[in-house]
């Protein structure tokens, strides 16, 4: 959300594609919450959503799959305990944890201006320096 929403205020023309590795069911019924929810409907236009369970997408741009330890280690342990105490529910695990994530820029050209894969689920870059890359 923070991405879009730097873009929408830096006037930076782009489109933000997200990539899910979940079934288009699964997504489409997440896109409508975030749509409903999350997402003010000046910065929809500028964003689609593609699913890929088959991960073809996640290949192509080189996200292989982390360790059981380095997703569910004793900082992400540590995070879901705090949130089980604090009366919160677990989040339901649908698609594959080990499946890292990434930040990629693509220019106009259909080179890669910006690749970033994730150490694990958490590790994304900051938004500025997305947009540092656009401009």
């Amino acid at each position: 959300m923070q991405l879009h929403q730097s873009l929408y205020r830096s006037a930076v023309e782009a489109s933000v594609i997200v990539i899910s590795l979940a079934p288009a069911e699964r997504l489409s019924r997440w896109v409508t919450h975030v749509l409903d929810h999350e997402l003010a409907p000046e910065l929809r236009a500028g964003t689609r959503f593609i699913p890929n369970p088959g991960l073809e997408i996640y290949r192509a741009y080189g996200l292989g799959r982390n360790a059981w330890m380095k997703v569910f280690g004793p900082r992400i342990l540590l995070a879901y305990a705090l949130r089980f105490l604090r009366g919160k529910r677990m989040p339901r695990i649908t698609e594959d944890p080990l499946q890292r994530g990434g930040d990629f820029v693509v220019d106009a050209g259909g080179r890669i201006a910006l690749s970033h894969v994730g150490r694990d689920q958490a590790d994304r870059l900051p938004v500025q320096d997305i947009i540092a890359k656009l401009s």
